[in-house]
């Protein structure tokens, strides 16, 4: 399911992608981007979409590269890459992202820099 989900953000097939969240989702922002705040449901996970591509163009994505499993958490290493829509410059960063599960819908995802903070955050151990 999560790597479809992947795959499904990666070709741009956005409600594919977001169909596998829960209505009320919580989705937090990257701490470390600017405006960064807290997207609450579908439409939420929108805004954060036109947020992202406002600043990446449409071709960002997130190539996962592990999954650290928990009961019904789930901490993604991924490799985000993209281009500054304004600027063109090229990004390349690791991003590790906290997905927790009820009932097979993501009801809460917070992306982090460090892998260490992921796994604090979903309550896991290397």
């Amino acid at each position: 399911m999560l790597r479809a989900g992947f795959a499904a953000f990666n070709r741009g097939d956005y409600e594919s992608w977001i169909a596998a969240y829960d209505e009320d989702v919580e989705f937090h922002d990257l701490a470390e981007t600017p405006d960064t705040r807290l997207f609450r449901g579908h439409d939420g996970i929108r805004a954060w979409l036109t947020k992202l591509q406002e600043a990446w163009g449409e071709g960002f994505r997130f190539e996962p590269r592990s999954f650290t499993e928990g009961d019904g958490v789930v901490v993604v290493d991924t490799h985000a890459i993209g281009t500054g829509a304004g600027s063109g410059l090229p990004i390349e960063m690791p991003v590790y992202i906290v997905l927790r599960f009820r009932n097979h819908k993501v009801v809460w995802t917070k992306p982090f820099m460090e892998r260490a903070d992921a796994l604090q955050a979903a309550g896991l151990q290397e």
